[in-house]
């Protein structure tokens, strides 16, 4: 039986998993306690009674027979009423009292002091259970019965029973961070109620340097986000949830092959030498790809230098600090069990020409290069008679009287670009154990993610395991000491590259090769792999070349302190270790292709090998600090003091050895060939003190300075230290008395300013400030029969080497109304980086070195960026909607150009120019090309009709690029820019009676994009296969078409950058789409659970862009491996 497609099968599961959530919802709403019954009451008793009740609700009676009597007679008057009221009126004077239970009712039997005090004073036992929004229980809320002092708390369930109240009692119902509720219980005897988060109050503490403050005491520019806009999504890593979550935050992949991972900015260019944000996770280095996003409890980023200082010389482009989840004192144990399937498919995937276009178009191409047709006509009659009938003609063709070679000759009509490519998989599943009790808390979770991808020609996979285990214990009164295990396995399988390098195909590379000709079978007729050496088949490399196979052992060990022998003094101190293994099993298998007449090593894979690479790296941090926090008036302090020593170990080794002796066994001590052994072992470590004081008065004026004096092992002795401090304000307009009258409508207003100075280790190496020998283990000459090792002198080092500087100013403003229903916050910043390591003046060649690199150039980045969200209930209804914009430019400030080169920088450049020619079309004659200023500068041939056609911008009757100078630049002008602009992310969920919905758009409001090249604009050479978007080309029958006349000997001038084929590369993309439904308790009861949740999500669902459909707008480059959409269904279970 042929299987059913994917697709289908995950369409039956989700109407499946429909009908479950409409039914759960309808009957849901029938077991509620208001739900109506219809009571007959003509000879009723108690045991008619409960049958009646039952057969109409969902609710189920347990009950002693020993106490309570069926056959005793009832008095309830007929009618339609609700649960609650029927149950009220039958056992409101009898020796029976009810009280439910989630979906039960219990009844037992009154005392009788109970009796005559409940008829005397019209008491009641009062039994209910408190949840959020998601119908989890809310463990510790306080319950009052207003005007009294008699109350109580809900336990580990949410559960809560108050001995006493009046029929007319009002309960009031409490908890951090949300809502407060009143209930008035109007004879009710059980109730069940849902408090609402308090967003005022939620989102006043963010997480800064070591330590937490509240939102509203920020002075820094700090962004934030919780854990749960990873939840539920085909993510392999958390950069790919966390892009156009938070403003001014870029996250980037180069490209989407199972396990590579994201790569974070903040704030733009940072330097011409690189520069990255600091990732901190639980206070430590670690690599955010390695991280299970299900583990992550919330991420904060320190954007500015005020936030950013107390981490130093390594925070100067910002901070990202991510917490992992700890679970929560006096919360019983929880059991959380999630797992999804997604299927995946590549998001942007350009089409090659057919058979008869390619044939077509080659010929042409030849033709306009001054040729003959390129293909000859026993090739052109053998293609088209495939490409219409190919069920009665063969792809190949072969005559030995005419194929001297022995090999076929191709006339299919491959689609290569479906051939190539299939669904792949996502599965995850996790496990999380959870809870607390007065005086500890502790948090467990394994987690589990498989990644197929879609690669068609070989099975290329990653697989990550994390184990995440924490527990806090309060010892002492005064000491609470906590320790956390982190560890992660991965494993990667890639096909294999080659021994050189060279089979065709990557581990993270794409394979829309260049030359896969559409005339080329997958396999001949006979079952062979096509190619024969001329051509690269990535099946018949896949299948045949070998594998590329990475695994990752990662392993933290955390260990924390906290001493707090005074009220508002603390101690704290952390030691964490980090052993780091990464290993490369790299084999290079040659394999054999079959001709029509003979065989042959396909040559580009050929020799065999095997490479062995192993990287252990091995991290040390220290943390002690002391936080001390004191009240004068309305004056409150807090400081911060502490130091900080990270070191970390880095040794490497790789050997390899080519020849294997048995082809199928990868072993380097199983072959004869040449081998190669290379290794290195390099350090480094930093190290400081730092202190922050915060200063209030009286909630309105708010000032933070930082320090930190930084050392580093990258910077000679003398000057290895450097101190960075900052400062930063605000003040809380919405505290004054002048903005009482506008309080109702503007809940807050704050205005915030910060100035800072940090230091940027990012430089070239562990040890830059070292010359090293140079040594070649391997010359490529013989000497003495062998191939010498060769020592050279290493490079001139500047002795004035330093520190590169980063000094940043930033001024902001937050607004809350409404009740900060609605917020806003918006920044403008300007980051001066000093001193930037460039390559010093030019000295005489007979130098023999490189000249040494000198701080020498200066850049300045501007920008701002801004976040607006309203959140909201309407009755049943939750919603929120949040809006967030950032733009970032660069500036070249000092960079020594004396000639003013447009090849290098230059002072006044703004970062990612795009300098080209204004076009004015395509020539339409000779006449036209004759009359035209002259081109021959940019291509000493033959210019033709259907070549493009360049403006003389500076009037001399040619066009020219000058000196390429900033002088003399020719008809050249800045044309573009191709940095980002006006990135943005829109944000929008919504939740009602258990259903919840979210969606998530990201985008690029602004960027110009130059690509060119062969791929673009057709072919470059008669190796190279045409897409189809590039078959609207200029001919002498389709004179208005977008590209120019190909040819097939190189571009002809036609592929300058020029105005005509700049591209609009700003887009919006629907990154993600889900819906979910909550089982009601009814259920979930009945068999263990306590909730359950199913969902449905999309990623990358569309795009809409204006770029050529050659290219996806996120990565915009060709052979690299495509983005995924995915569609997943998933299941959520807590006990």
């Amino acid at each position: 039986m042929a299987k059913k497609p994917k697709i289908l099968i995950i369409m039956r599961i989700s109407a499946f998993l429909l009908f479950v959530c409409v039914f759960s919802s309808y009957a849901g709403t029938m077991n509620s306690q208001t739900a109506k019954v219809n009571i007959n009451g003509n000879k009723l008793t108690v045991g008619s009674f409960i049958n009646q009740v039952e057969k109409q609700t969902n609710y189920l009676f347990v009950y002693s027979k020993n106490e309570v009597n069926t056959n005793e007679s009832l008095s309830v008057r007929s009618g339609k009423k609700s649960v609650a009221e029927c149950l009220q009126e039958a056992f409101n004077r009898s020796d029976i009292k009810y009280a439910f239970e989630n979906d039960y009712v219990i009844l037992t039997k009154k005392s009788a002091l109970t009796q005559i005090t409940e008829q005397q004073n019209n008491v009641k036992r009062i039994t209910g259970s408190v949840v959020d929004k998601n119908g989890e229980a809310i463990i510790g809320a306080s319950v009052m019965i207003k005007g009294t002092t008699n109350g109580t708390i809900t336990d580990v369930d949410g559960h809560f029973v108050l001995a006493e109240a009046s029929n007319n009692a009002t309960l009031v119902i409490s908890y951090v961070g949300y809502v407060t509720q009143s209930i008035a219980l109007n004879g009710k005897m059980a109730v069940k109620i849902q408090l609402l988060e308090d967003t005022k109050t939620l989102d006043e503490v963010v997480v800064v340097g070591y330590e937490t403050q509240k939102k509203v005491n920020l002075t820094g520019a700090v962004g934030s986000v919780k854990g749960d806009v990873l939840e539920n999504r085909p993510i392999t890593n958390i950069g790919q949830g966390l892009q156009g979550a938070i403003p001014n935050l870029q996250v980037s992949q180069s490209g989407y092959a199972p396990g590579q991972g994201s790569s974070f900015n903040i704030r733009g260019m940072t330097s011409i030498n690189g520069g990255e944000p600091l990732i901190l996770v639980d206070g430590v280095v670690q690599d955010p790809n390695l991280l299970n996003p299900s583990d992550v409890e919330n991420v904060s980023v320190l954007k500015d230098a005020a936030s950013a200082a107390i981490y130093g010389a390594r925070a100067a482009y910002g901070v990202v600090l991510i917490t992992t989840k700890q679970g929560k004192k006096q919360q019983r144990p929880t059991l959380q069990v999630s797992t999804s399937l997604s299927t995946t498919k590549a998001t942007n995937l350009p089409e090659y020409t057919d058979s008869w276009q390619y044939v077509n178009y080659m010929n042409t191409a030849s033709v306009n290069a001054g040729g003959s047709n390129y293909f000859d006509e026993r090739l052109v009659q053998n293609v088209k008679k495939y490409y219409d009938d190919p069920k009665n003609n063969l792809p190949v063709y072969y005559d030995p009287a005419i194929d001297l070679d022995g090999k076929y000759k191709y006339c299919g009509n491959t689609n290569w670009t479906k051939e190539l490519y299939k669904s792949g998989a996502l599965e995850t599943l996790d496990a999380t154990l959870s809870g607390g009790a007065e005086k500890m808390k502790y948090y467990a979770s394994y987690g589990f993610m498989r990644q197929k991808g879609f690669l068609n020609t070989y099975n290329d996979t990653y697989k990550r395991h994390n184990i995440n285990m924490f527990f806090d214990l309060d010892a002492l009164s005064w000491l609470s000491v906590s320790a956390r295990v982190k560890y992660t396995y991965s494993t990667e399988d890639h096909p294999s590259s080659g021994s050189n390098g060279w089979s065709g195909i990557s581990a993270y590379g794409g394979q829309m090769k260049n030359d896969l000709r559409p005339i080329m079978p997958v396999k001949h007729p006979d079952g062979n792999w096509s190619g024969q050496g001329n051509f690269t088949n990535p099946f018949a490399v896949g299948a045949g070349g070998g594998s590329d196979k990475r695994k990752v052992n990662d392993l933290w060990l955390t260990g924390n302190i906290d001493i707090h022998p005074l009220k508002n003094l603390s101690i704290k101190g952390d030691f964490t270790f980090n052993p780091y293994s990464w290993n490369r099993d790299l084999y290079a298998r040659t394999f054999t292709e079959i001709w029509a007449n003979g065989s042959d090593t396909y040559p580009w894979s050929n020799p065999n090998s095997e490479r062995l690479e192993n990287n252990n790296d091995y991290y040390t941090a220290i943390n002690a600090y002391v936080n001390y926090s004191l009240k004068f008036g309305k004056s409150n302090f807090k400081i911060l003091a502490g130091y900080n020593q990270e070191k970390k170990k880095l040794k490497s080794f790789s050997a390899k050895r080519e020849g294997l002796i048995n082809n199928d066994l990868p072993a380097i001590n199983r072959a004869i060939g040449q081998q190669y052994v290379d290794g290195s072992i390099s350090s480094w470590a930093t190290e400081g003190v730092f202190s922050r004081i915060n200063y209030d008065y009286d909630g309105k004026y708010l000032l933070e300075l930082n320090g930190r004096y930084d050392g580093s092992s990258k910077f000679p002795k003398g000057d290895r230290y450097a101190f960075f401090p900052s400062i930063s304000a605000a003040w809380r307009i919405s505290e004054e008395p002048f903005w009482k009258d506008l309080k109702s409508t503007v809940t807050n207003a704050k205005i915030r300013a910060s100035y800072g100075s940090l230091g940027n280790q990012n430089v070239t190496s562990n040890f830059p400030y070292v010359s090293n020998y140079n040594i070649t283990t391997a010359m490529n000459y013989i000497l003495g029969n062998v191939l010498p090792v060769g020592v050279s002198s290493g490079s001139l080092i500047s002795p004035s080497f330093t520190w590169e500087k980063v000094n940043q100013m930033n001024f902001g403003l937050d607004l809350g109304l409404m009740n900060d229903k609605l917020t806003f916050s918006f920044d403008v910043y300007r980051r001066n980086t000093k001193d930037m390591l460039v390559t010093g003046t030019p000295l005489p060649a007979v130098l023999g070195t490189s000249v040494p690199k000198e701080n020498a150039a200066d850049l300045k980045t501007y920008g701002w960026e801004s976040i607006i969200t309203w959140k909201d209930q309407i009755k049943d209804v939750a919603y929120s909607v949040s809006f967030n914009i950032s733009d970032a430019q660069s500036k070249i400030t000092k960079f020594s150009n004396p000639t003013g080169s447009l090849d290098t920088y230059y002072v006044g450049q703004k970062i990612g120019e795009i300098w080209g020619y204004e076009s004015n079309g395509l020539f339409q004659s000779a006449d036209e090309i004759a009359k035209s200023p002259s081109q021959t500068t940019l291509y000493g041939g033959t210019w033709n009709p259907g070549d493009v056609k360049y403006q003389d911008l500076n009037g001399d009757n040619k066009i020219t690029y000058g000196s390429n100078t900033l002088a003399n630049h020719g008809d050249k002008k800045i044309i573009g820019n191709n940095t980002p602009r006006f990135q943005f992310g829109l944000q929008a969920s919504a939740s009602w009676k258990g259903f919840d919905l979210s969606l998530f758009f990201q985008g690029t409001a602004k960027r110009d994009l130059w690509v060119g090249g062969s791929r673009f604009f057709g072919i470059g050479s008669e190796w190279d296969v045409p897409m189809k978007e590039t078959l609207d080309f200029w001919t002498e029958n389709n004179t208005n078409a977008f590209r120019p006349r190909p040819y097939i000997n190189g571009s002809h001038g036609n592929w300058q950058v020029s105005t005509r084929y700049l591209q609009d590369a700003s887009y919006i993309r629907l990154k993600q789409f889900s819906i979910g439904y909550t089982i009601p308790n009814l259920f979930m009861n009945k068999v263990g659970l306590s909730k359950a949740r199913v969902y449905f999500t999309g990623q990358n669902v569309f795009t809409i862009t204006k770029l050529s459909k050659l290219y996806d707008p996120e990565i915009a480059s060709f052979n690299i491996y495509p983005i995924p959409r995915s569609y997943s269904v998933g299941l959520n279970l807590t006990f």
